[in-house]
């Protein structure tokens, strides 16, 4: 705080004395002062080595030219030298504009144009000043008619690019604002300069030049702020952006300064410099709107058919809001038009094309004031509103339905994280969409689902980074079509994300792109869990086998359970591997039970769908029961029924030449799903196994007269019935009154990892 003080009254005596010696003597204090300047701005730059020092050096670079040219008015160099040093200071100035600014290369030409309307700007109102203003009142010879049309340029120059500074949203950083006010001091020297012209004439020295002293001050404190390192850096550009800054300003000073100036002055009529400098804006402005318009095209900005915003330009909306200070909260519904495909299936694409425009037109005029509508895929539409003023937030997992919600769930039933209320936006585009699309042949009814997310405003995190912008804009993207899966998983017609809902998916996102690595690693192991035959009494029971259970091991989040692996293995499509993974190790360590303990311990396997569906199923199969050395007869291959099963012929096939070499067949989760007797007539089976569903009703009377028709069935067929999740030893005795043949559950057993000796894991009850 000491410094800064100090620093501050180091600045306001050098402005002092600037102003108030006398011109010899305040040219020596400037002098020293540019001097300092340099050698202060070089010192924060080793300081604090930014990402991209070549912006400060070229920064250095126009403030030491722009000293030269005023130590050439000092010793009169001559016209040339401060006209050559002047230009070369604000073509650096224009080139940290475009170092720092460029979002896209293919912005190359506009960014061109851009430059060329500032130049004209400024060459014709330097230009334009010395031939308005009286030879008698700038001073005398070449060298003041360079140095007064420098000014009047300088003034067009600076003031553009601090005007770009302010509209594009980087007064974030400190060092940006201490760079302002370095253009702030250096205009208060040009209109003073241009000023004293008027006056009596300028001379080096004068009170005009007390501003130098804050701008090289000013300049040297943002050298040596923290903040400077990121200048340069991507900036992802706000959502206020004024996107033609540059061009605005520079044909604004040629069509409408400048001619004024040319009115006021005692000048009749415009002069040839002026005229063929606003021919030249207006030319140079209509190059910029094609060259505009055709970088839109290719960028994929506009969609050509529904004339709507794309995914990309959706992106880049959402960039703009995280970018700007102001943005308040907003709301991203995606549209999901149903089973769209048949449309163009059975009436053709062009009947398909003209309902998209349809669509587009609907969703527009349905979205509320301020809305802005997007087509992000071939069926696939969002929008982008303001948010709505009511208590819907999305901090509350909100019920959709009357009533209280049981506990962990909405009325309904259904879990928490299904997601809150949809918006009133959201129902109205759904209602839109309601009514008939007229198309060639008649007319087609569309039906679709919305996930909808509220998004905040000002981001927490640094909005000045471009790649974090990006991120996060594709994220919040990502949080809509989240919702918009888990509607489309939930069949509801809207849903919008809340934070549970969004926690939830987000961490199975994580675990699935951890899986293959995983999977790789060994973590995928299979815990074991006791199958336990039935005699006659419970003396007579005995364990004839173990259920190898798909287990990841993560190293973060201890043991996860095949309720959370398969289905991300399934999505992955690398459930075969998983499947493969505890076929091996599972064969492996039956051998080493059968070596030690019973040799007629069997060991059962789950084969998912896709997993049966592998034309060399029967190859994988006998040479992990070779590399493990045990016969067929050791494994239970189980269908998991939850599946559907198609081309079930070939299934047949496969699954019969395994029983051909002793593979026992077993249908897993019996009487839930999607085929039950169809399997069992389908498919070689050995053994059925009743979902726990079931068995655990089994004191129901009707529940057991139902168990008892299965074990008939199953009698019938010549097939093993086993009652899977009998968790009580009162269901263990029923079970064996109605007949099952063997058992499996936490009553007889819990799955256990693999033991570290060589014995099976006994048939320990739960705790």
């Amino acid at each position: 705080m000491a410094g800064s003080v100090l620093a501050a009254c180091a600045v306001a005596a050098g402005t002092a004395a600037v102003a108030l010696l006398p011109q010899a003597r305040a040219v020596d204090v400037l002098s020293v002062v540019q001097l300092a300047g340099v050698a202060g701005v070089l010192a924060g730059l080793v300081r604090n080595r930014p990402a991209r020092p070549v912006v400060w050096l070229v920064l250095l670079g126009a403030a030491v030219l722009y000293g030269a040219a005023w130590w050439a008015v000092v010793l009169d160099a001559g016209a040339a030298v401060v006209a050559l040093a002047c230009t070369g200071a604000f073509l650096a100035l224009g080139r940290v504009v475009v170092l720092v600014g460029r979002q896209r290369e293919q912005d190359a030409a506009v960014d061109a144009v851009d430059v060329a309307l500032l130049a004209i700007a400024a060459a014709s109102s330097s230009l334009t000043l010395v031939a308005v203003l009286p030879s008698g009142s700038r001073g005398a010879g070449l060298t003041a008619d360079a140095w007064l049309a420098a000014q009047a340029a300088g003034v067009v120059v600076v003031a553009a690019a601090a005007a770009w500074a302010v509209v594009t949203g980087r007064l974030r950083s400190t060092s940006v604002r201490l760079l302002l006010v370095v253009a702030a001091g250096l205009l208060v020297w040009h209109l003073a300069t241009i000023a004293a012209a008027l006056g009596g004439g300028y001379a080096p020295g004068s009170a005009a030049d007390a501003s130098l002293v804050v701008a090289w001050s000013a300049f040297v404190a943002a050298a040596w702020h923290p903040s400077m390192r990121a200048l340069g850096r991507p900036v992802a550009p706000s959502g206020r952006r004024f996107p033609a800054t540059l061009a605005v300003l520079g044909a604004g000073v040629t069509l409408v300064v400048l001619p004024g100036l040319s009115r006021w002055s005692a000048a009749a009529e415009p002069t040839p410099v002026l005229l063929a400098a606003s021919a030249a804006t207006v030319a140079l402005l209509v190059l910029r709107q094609w060259l505009s318009a055709r970088s839109v095209r290719r960028s994929g900005g506009v969609d050509p058919l529904t004339g709507l915003g794309t995914r990309r330009s959706l992106l880049q909306a959402l960039a703009g809001r995280l970018a700007d200070p102001a943005s308040p909260p907003a709301l991203l519904c995606v549209v999901d038009l149903e089973a769209f495909a048949d449309v163009n299936a059975t009436r053709g694409h062009a009947a398909g094309d003209l309902a998209l425009a349809g669509v587009a037109q609907r969703l527009a005029e349905a979205a509320p004031p301020g809305s802005r509508t997007y087509r992000t895929s071939g069926d696939g539409f969002a929008v982008l509103a303001p948010a709505e003023g009511t208590a819907d937030q999305p901090g509350a997992d909100a019920a959709t339905g009357p009533g209280d919600a049981a506990p962990g769930g909405t009325p309904n039933g259904t879990p928490a994280e299904a997601g809150g209320t949809p918006s009133s936006t959201a129902q109205g585009l759904l209602a839109a969409l309601s009514l008939p699309f007229e198309v060639p042949g008649g007319q087609v009814r569309l039906r679709g689902r919305v996930g909808e997310v509220l998004l905040p405003g000002r981001p927490d995190d640094d909005p000045d980074d471009a790649a974090a912008v990006a991120m996060a804009a594709t994220a919040q993207l990502g949080d809509a079509e989240l919702a918009l899966a888990e509607a489309v998983r939930r069949r509801v017609p809207a849903l919008r994300a809340t934070p549970h809902l969004l926690a939830v998916r987000h961490d199975e996102r994580a675990l699935a792109a951890r899986l293959p690595a995983a999977l790789a690693g060994g973590e995928v192991v299979p815990h074991y869990q006791p199958i336990v035959t039935l005699g006659a009494t419970c003396a007579d029971d005995r364990v004839s086998g173990h259920e190898a259970l798909a287990r990841w091991q993560h190293p973060g989040r201890g043991t996860l359970g095949a309720d959370r692996l398969v289905p991300l293995a399934e999505r992955l499509g690398v459930v075969r591997d998983v499947d493969e993974a505890v076929l091996r190790l599972a064969l492996l360590e039956c051998s080493r039970w059968r070596s030690t303990a019973d040799p007629e311990l069997r060991v059962s396997v789950n084969a998912s769908a896709s997993t049966l569906l592998r034309p060399d199923l029967s190859y994988a199969v006998l040479d992990a029961l070779v590399r493990a050395g045990l016969p067929g007869t050791a494994l239970v291959l189980e269908i998991t029924e939850g599946s559907w099963l198609s081309d079930r012929e070939r299934i047949a096939e496969r699954l019969g030449v395994l029983r051909e070499h002793g593979v026992r067949v077993a249908v897993d989760d019996f009487g839930t799903g999607y085929a039950s007797l169809d399997y069992l007539v389908s498919f070689p089976v050995d053994s059925l196994k009743v979902d726990r569903s079931l068995v655990r009703r089994i004191e129901e009377p009707a529940c057991a007269r139902l168990l008892g028709g299965v074990v008939d069935i199953a009698r019938d067929l010549g097939v093993l019935a086993l009652a899977e999740g009998v968790d009580t030893p009162e269901q263990v005795e029923l079970a064996r009154r109605l007949g099952f043949g063997a058992v499996q559950g936490h009553a007889v057993g819990v799955a256990v990892p693999r033991p570290l000796s060589a014995e099976p894991p006994l048939a320990e009850t739960a705790s």
